[in-house]
Parts: structure tokens; sequence; C-alpha cells
């Protein structure tokens, strides 16, 4: 399980330098085989939780999204003239086939706000069913250090599956040209396989607290259907059914 610690990327990538075989490997190059391993791996205690501010500004239904966003958690509309005006409406992602050609009149049910507002998201941008207002974001990121490098969760799986992976990918053409011989190669590919996989079932949980909470959002006898509108804030609680 992952501890909550973090260290910088840097670390991992001296190591991997100073291997066989990859001393032609560049610092840049490294760190971009990472990322490819991180994005590989998808285990979301891989990234950090992050939420956009200040809000984003919509104007005539768009809004640009962080550059660093890996995968949106979930967005809420503030319609107000001011970001700080108003509460926030739980958005739905849009069902309507011609959301982003079309804009939001009178007749349509998503202008009513207090019914339903939606969003669609392409190429960074977030296309929403209201015309002006502000949104805020949920979202995960890859955090980094000063130097701009990935910081990765301080565990020992993880670590060694980004080592592996890198390893694996620059061997891998050189193994090709008949460069590398094949147990070699195979030792790191059989290596990368068991620590990508080892890593990702390590970050699915952070302790026993955050299993308990997942069960109980699972293990229930009535549906909550109202979790979205808390912003999934009591779906971890424990359903507690009164006795008439």
């Amino acid at each position: 399980m992952y501890n909550g610690n973090t260290i910088s990327l840097k670390r991992v990538l001296w190591k991997v330098m100073n291997s066989a075989f990859m001393q032609d490997l560049s610092y840049e190059g490294a760190a971009e085989l990472a990322l490819e391993a991180i994005r590989l791996i998808g285990a979301p205690l891989s990234y950090e939780n992050k939420v956009t501010r200040p809000l984003l500004k919509i104007i005539d239904h768009k809004a640009s999204l962080p550059t660093n966003l890996i995968l949106i958690r979930g967005a809420r509309a503030f319609t107000g003239n001011d970001e700080n005006e108003g509460q926030g409406i739980p958005m739905t992602t849009a069902t309507d086939i011609y959301h982003q050609g079309a804009g939001c009149y009178e007749t349509d049910t998503n202008c009513d706000l207090g019914f339903e507002v939606t969003y669609e998201v392409k190429s960074g941008v977030i296309t929403t069913s209201f015309k002006d207002g502000y949104v805020e974001v949920a979202y995960q990121a890859i955090a980094t250090d000063d130097d701009g490098f990935p910081l990765i969760p301080d565990n020992q799986d993880f670590i060694l599956a980004i080592e592996y992976y890198i390893r694996y990918r620059v061997m891998e053409s050189l193994w090709e040209a008949g460069k590398v011989a094949d147990k070699v190669f195979n030792r790191v590919d059989q290596q990368k396989c068991w620590y990508m996989g080892a890593a990702q079932s390590d970050m699915q949980f952070s302790n026993m607290d955050h299993v308990e909470a997942t069960m109980n959002s699972i293990n229930r006898l009535i549906i909550n259907s109202s979790a979205q509108r808390n912003f999934f804030k009591f779906m971890g609680k424990n359903e507690r059914i009164k006795k008439y």
C-alpha cells in the first residue's frame, strides 16, 4: 500500500542511467519513458488530486483546462457573475450528440440550471451547456519537484516498475539490432511485467481505512442516488437504515 510519501524521479533516473546499456540515454529521454510508465500503471494513487483555483471562467460555453491534467474526477458549475457567487451545481457528462456544435437556447432543458448542467471535454477545452459562468474541476495530475521532474510514490514496487520499464524500452531497439542477448532482454522484460503489475496493485488503496470507505460505497442495500448531488462527500460512509 501507499504511505503517502513521494520522491523525485531524478533519483530513479540516476540509478537507471548508470546501469548497463543506458550510457547513451539522456535525462530528457529517460523522463519521457518514465512518464509513459506512470501512465501505463495508471493507478489512482500514482497521481496528485487537485482542483482548479482560481475557477475556470466560461466564456461562450468554453474554457481551457489545465495543461497538467491527467484525469477529470468531476466538475461543478457556478453561474453567478462572480466566481465566489452562488452554490456549486454538480455537472454530468453530456449525452447530447450536438453538444459541441449547438448553443444553449431557452427551450433546452440544459439551460435550466436547477435541473442539470452538462459538459464535454475535447482538445484541452471544456464545453458547458451554459454560456457564461465559472467551473471548478477536480482532477488528477502528475506532481513535480522544483526542477520540473515528476514526483513519484515512495513505493519500492513503483520505483522498480519505472526503472525496469525504462531499461526495457531502451534495450528493445538494441535487442532487435542483435546487440543484447535474448537471456538478458527477457529477464528485463520479466522484471518489468512483474513490478508494473505489483505497482498497480499497491497503488489502489492507501490503507485499510481507504478499503473500508470503498467497501461502504459498494456494499449497499439502497442505491445512493444522492452521491453526485453531495459531490460524493458521503459515499464512503456506512449505510444506516432506520427501523420503524
